[in-house]
């Protein structure tokens, strides 16, 4: 038999196993989740609430997720961007991806690690590196609703002001 013949079967064979390993309806561990939220809002302490228009997160293994939130910056003309990195809460179950798009088919319980946040000014320019800190606090997020409070580390203890993100979903 030429060697054509048995390569090609060779590759024929090798793909039928790796289909079975991984059928096409199998979740995925990765992807992102957008939500454009009916009502949304960040606070800090006592400083002014700031609407926020956009949520996204990123599951970038089945057990660290990234949210990040857009909000109108409290000067006029400027957006921010904060992002809370967090870890799966024990029971909560990773979101279900497919293509990199992923559905949220269960309530989501993080428990938050990191929180940064980037000003952005009206024509999508930095204005600064981003601002990373520890926190502790954490996230709840399900079809409806989220709910986030996360809590500087370090500054917790001196009184200071943690953030607060609630949006209506849908």
């Amino acid at each position: 038999m030429p060697q054509f013949l048995c390569s090609a079967r060779f590759q024929a064979a090798f793909a039928v196993l790796a289909m079975a390993a991984s059928p096409l309806g199998a979740a995925e561990a990765f992807g992102r989740w957008q939500q454009r939220p009916r009502r949304c809002v960040v606070e800090q302490g006592v400083a002014p609430r700031l609407r926020c228009y956009e949520l996204q997160l990123d599951q970038r293994s089945p057990q660290v997720l990234r949210l990040s939130v857009q909000a109108d910056g409290p000067e006029r003309g400027e957006v921010i961007q904060l992002t809370l990195v967090g870890s799966l809460a024990e029971g909560s179950a990773p979101m279900g991806c497919r293509d990199g798009a992923c559905t949220l088919k269960q309530p989501l319980a993080l428990s938050l690690i990191s929180l940064s946040l980037v000003r952005f000014d009206g024509r999508g320019l930095a204005q600064s590196l981003p601002s990373t800190w520890t926190v502790r606090g954490g996230c709840r997020i399900d079809r409806s609703e989220l709910r986030c409070e996360a809590q500087n580390a370090e500054l917790a203890e001196a009184g200071a002001p943690g953030w607060t993100i609630e949006a209506e979903l849908r």
